[in-house]
This record gives structure tokens, sequence and C-alpha cells, in this order.
């Protein structure tokens, strides 16, 4: 798949599948390239699931820490520099316990998500290996219903075996579909965020809050949850790792390793 490559006035990327390996490991080639992008007068900012403590300590070290950073699905744009909340839509209270009621019912995990703190009910094999790959703290709470009605959630994250997701990602879509947003993110996550939350739809509020063009921007990405900028982006960028829908969804497909080389192309092409 081949598409004409033009400057743009944006880039957005997704993080984990993207940007970071399997191994969470970045490669060598990608803060020369972000570097070029910044000189070009290019916009970058990382678009993630994940927690803005989290995707923030990250960014530090590919070098960008100002400007603006998408988490949680879209839910949170925040600024790197300062952490300061400039778009955030969490989730409704009563809904988001209802969520809690039914996954304890499933007797499945579930991460929420307050004040970019992750909160779990269980201390168990799910939440270590969590906390260990965000490197963030774990606050276990007693009733996470009632948490979440107080201090209403920006994102859940059901975590469960792959095979176990594939028939779970359907079950929670046809409850909860209409009125929560309900991806796959990972293998073995499900995010569920506020309804219309989506990382299109933070990328469009900055493009009009910076007056920039959806038509002249790049969104790199590999999962599901990605799919709603692929196809929203002037030019969609899939991994060749990506599952087949996410590719069919793209503008253009590269290798992981090859997305140091396209950013640099992009940084070097031709205004028009």
């Amino acid at each position: 798949m081949t598409a004409e490559l033009f400057r743009p006035d944006m880039v957005a990327s997704d993080l984990d599948g993207t940007l970071l390996t399997p191994e969470l490991e970045p490669s060598p080639e990608l803060p020369g390239a972000l570097a070029a992008l910044a000189a070009a007068g290019i916009p970058f900012l990382i678009c993630t699931g994940r927690m803005f403590r989290s995707a923030r300590r990250v960014a530090a070290q590919l070098g960008l820490s100002h400007g603006p950073i998408v988490c949680y699905q879209g839910a949170l744009v925040a600024d790197l520099g300062t952490g300061e909340r400039l778009l955030h839509r969490p989730m409704d209270g009563d809904v988001a316990a209802a969520v809690v009621r039914r996954l304890r019912e499933l007797g499945r995990h579930l991460n929420a998500y307050i004040d970019d703190q992750l909160y779990v009910e269980q201390m168990d094999e799910w939440a270590r290996q969590y906390a260990e790959y965000a490197e963030v703290g774990i606050k276990l709470v007693d009733d996470l219903a009632a948490e979440v009605v107080a201090r209403p959630p920006t994102k859940f994250v059901v975590l469960s075996e792959p095979a176990d997701v594939d028939v779970l990602l359907l079950l929670l879509q046809e409850e909860w579909g209409e009125r929560l947003f309900v991806a796959r993110s990972q293998p073995s996550y499900i995010e569920l965020a506020a309804p219309g939350v989506s990382k299109s739809g933070a990328l469009q509020w900055l493009c009009d809050r910076e007056g920039l063009r959806r038509e002249r921007t790049v969104a790199c990405g590999d999962a599901q949850n990605d799919l709603d900028m692929l196809r929203w982006a002037g030019l969609g960028v899939a991994m060749a790792e990506a599952p087949p829908d996410v590719r069919a969804a793209a503008d253009l497909v590269v290798p992981r390793a090859g997305l140091p080389a396209l950013l640099a192309d992009l940084a070097a092409a031709p205004r028009v």
C-alpha cells in the first residue's frame, strides 16, 4: 500500500506497538526522526490509551518535554510540560459503577483510572503486571463501585487472556456499546471510556484549537483502538505488524522498524 507524502500540519502516533516494540523499546533512530520533525516546525504528539503519568515518562525518554499529549484513549489532553488538563472527559459515575458491578459478576479484573491514579479491588497478578508495565503505583479499595460514583473515572481497562478477550469484547460491546466507548487496545486489554471519547475526537479538538487542517494530519497506529484516528487523518499509517482490519483502514502500511524513516521523510516532504 502506497500513498503520496506531504509535509503535515501535525503528526500523531500511538505509543505501545507503534513507537514502542512489544518489549516496550523504541527504535534507536526514533529520537532523531522526532528531532527532524521539530526542526521542520511540525508538531508531533503521542496519542495513547495510557495514563498521563505513564505516557509522560516515556515521552521524556523520546525527547518530548512540552506540548500536548493525548491520553486515556482521547479522554484526556494534557500539557507535557506543566501537566495542565486541556481537555478531560470522564465517565458518568453511575454508569461506571454499573460497569464495576457487571465485571464483578463476570469475575474479570478491572482497572479504574481516577485523577491519574490506578485503582483496583483485587491485588491480583493482572494488577501487578499492569503496574509493572506502566511503571505506576496501585491504590487498593474495598468498594470500587462506590469509589467511581464519588469520583468518576477517566477510563476502565478490563484485563484477561487474549482468547477470553475475543469473547468478552463482543459481550461488552453488546451490553455497553451504546453507552460507552468499548474497544480492544492490546491482546489482553479492553478499554472502556465515556461515549464519544476517541483518539480522533481529541485530535480534532486540537486541530480546532490550533487552527490546523485535518486533511494535513498524519496518524500512526497498530491496534483496533487506533482505527478511528487512522480513518480520520489525512494520512493514516498502520504498522505492518498490525491486525488485518487495522492495515486495511490505513492509507499507508510500514514495518514498525521503518517508522522513524517515514517520520524523517515527512519532515523533508515538500510543502504543498
